[in-house]
Parts: structure tokens; C-alpha cells; sequence
């Protein structure tokens, strides 16, 4: 999942799985947070994935947060190949 702000100065975003510790967190502050690859920057998802996550935007004004629900619907076997 990926985290994106805009502001003056430019923002730090990070984005976090709830209930997660922070750094110990595996998808604290990575968008691509490992697993096998498909294509440029994008990762297979499995139902694990799925959860309330918060992005966050940080600069010296203040805190912007956003909760974001994903949902993953997978289908069983794989077609194409």
C-alpha cells in the first residue's frame, strides 16, 4: 500500500498496518513489503494482506492521518500463465 501526500515542505508519509508496533511492524513504511514480485514495484497480495491500515504525512506543520480499509477477493487456481 502506498502513502501519498503533498505539502511545503514535502511530507514524510508512512503507511501501517493496525495494530501494528511501528518500526517491528513488516509493512511500516514500505508500500512493496516483499513476496514475490509481478511487475515494476507491484507484489502479489494474499487474504493476509487484507486490514485497516494508516497512512500517515508529516512535516514541521503538523500530522495528516487517513485510516484505509483493503479488502482482497481472490479467485482459486491461476488463469493466463
Amino acid at each position: 500500500l502506498e502513502c501519498r501526500a503533498e505539502g511545503n515542505p514535502p511530507p514524510r508519509t508512512r503507511c501501517a498496518r493496525h495494530g501494528g508496533t511501528g518500526d517491528g511492524d513488516p509493512h511500516h513504511g514500505d508500500p512493496h513489503h516483499g513476496g514475490p514480485t509481478r511487475a515494476r514495484g507491484s507484489r502479489v497480495v494474499s487474504r493476509a494482506d487484507a486490514g485497516r491500515y494508516l497512512c500517515r504525512a508529516t512535516n514541521r506543520h503538523g500530522v495528516a492521518t487517513r485510516n484505509v480499509v483493503v479488502t482482497v477477493e481472490c479467485e482459486w487456481g491461476i488463469r493466463g500463465g
